[in-house]
């Protein structure tokens, strides 16, 4: 019956320890890469409906030029 742990068994534990929270560490970036993607795509959306809108916008600002200069103010 051994009266004194093995050094190796509480350094064994503790790198036990160490990779159960490197484990936690990856899931976690592994779900914020996971957002990161999702975002991207969030933002290029916007960023096109942003675009379309000022397409519109110069589109309608063209069409009241011209209906002004057509009418010969």
């Amino acid at each position: 019956m051994p009266t004194m742990a093995t050094p190796d068994d509480p350094l064994k534990e503790r790198f036990a320890r160490v990779d159960e929270r490197f484990d936690g560490v990856n899931r976690r970036l592994d779900d914020l890469s996971t957002e990161t993607r999702a975002m991207r795509k969030e933002t290029s959306s916007l960023h096109a409906s942003i675009h379309r809108g000022n397409y519109t916008l110069l589109a309608a600002m063209l069409g009241l030029i011209a209906a002004i200069l057509a009418k010969g103010v």
